[in-house]
């Protein structure tokens, strides 16, 4: 079970973990509300590429990730060399800390896969302090994140019962902005955050899309091996056109949203 545990975990690290990554320091930019010894609470921190890029960038006191999936955090755990960096496990629709205990709460590309988000974010703004920020970033539902448009594109072609899956709620300005206004926060703004997805080759980027976790990889395991290559052909027809195989760049774009705990 240990070894399945660090298996999604690498994954999920090597796919979605990795364009964290690429994407946490323009979440953090847009932030702003991070400062020097502040306590942060990273939600639905996975392997921790959000946690550690705070932890590396500002010199809060206490950064602390957490995470309903023990897989990911030993993950984390195991790449932690950070003193003041800790993670624990845990539900955001029910965090296990006291009112008020963080400076600030942020959260990237969770929000939209928890049953009841209006939940977690009222409890993002019950554990920040008043004044405190509360932020989060979901990848775009219209068109944004060109591999996913690329990859049902592709699944539709050669299979027009194909449904596109996944929970897409909160991919927009408007979902996100209306949910922090909802839940209480004050001075609401949302921002466009765009990253490149870099793959050293077609095969690279089927190999991450096949294992990685989420809708596509779903998809691809309900298939026989002959429509599995028959989507891959497409796929790479789709990506790569005429050119030969090489690097790929492909645009993926999120939106975040940031709010104020109010102080009243």
């Amino acid at each position: 079970m240990e070894s399945n545990l660090h298996t999604d975990a690498d994954k999920y690290q090597a796919g979605m973990g990795g364009w964290s990554k690429t994407l946490a320091p323009l979440f953090i930019e847009f932030i702003g509300g991070i400062k020097e010894g502040d306590r942060v609470l990273d939600v639905g921190c996975g392997t921790g590429s959000l946690t550690f890029t705070i932890a590396d960038t500002i010199k809060a006191s206490t950064v602390v990730g957490i995470d309903p999936s023990v897989g990911y955090l030993e993950y984390a755990r195991a790449h932690n060399t950070h003193s003041h960096v800790s993670f624990e496990i845990g539900d955001a629709q029910k965090l296990p800390y006291d009112s008020r205990s963080f400076d600030c709460c942020v959260s990237s590309l969770m929000i939209q896969f928890v049953s009841a988000a209006d939940t977690a974010a009222r409890e993002m703004g019950r554990v920040t302090k008043k004044g405190g920020t509360v932020a989060t970033c979901v990848w775009d539902n219209s068109g944004g994140m060109e591999l996913a448009e690329r990859f049902w594109g592709a699944a539709i072609a050669v299979d027009p019962g194909a449904k596109r899956t996944g929970d897409r709620r909160y991919g927009s300005p408007s979902a996100l902005s209306d949910l922090w206004t909802a839940t209480g926060f004050a001075n609401v703004e949302t921002r466009a955050l765009v990253i490149p997805m870099e793959f050293t080759s077609f095969e690279d980027l089927w190999r991450i899309e096949s294992n990685a976790q989420g809708p596509p990889k779903l998809y691809i395991s309900t298939l026989s091996e002959d429509h599995r290559q028959i989507l891959k052909e497409r796929l790479r027809t789709d990506i790569l056109g005429n050119r030969p195989d090489g690097s790929i760049m492909l645009r993926a774009k999120a939106w975040a949203v940031r709010g104020v705990v109010p102080a009243g």
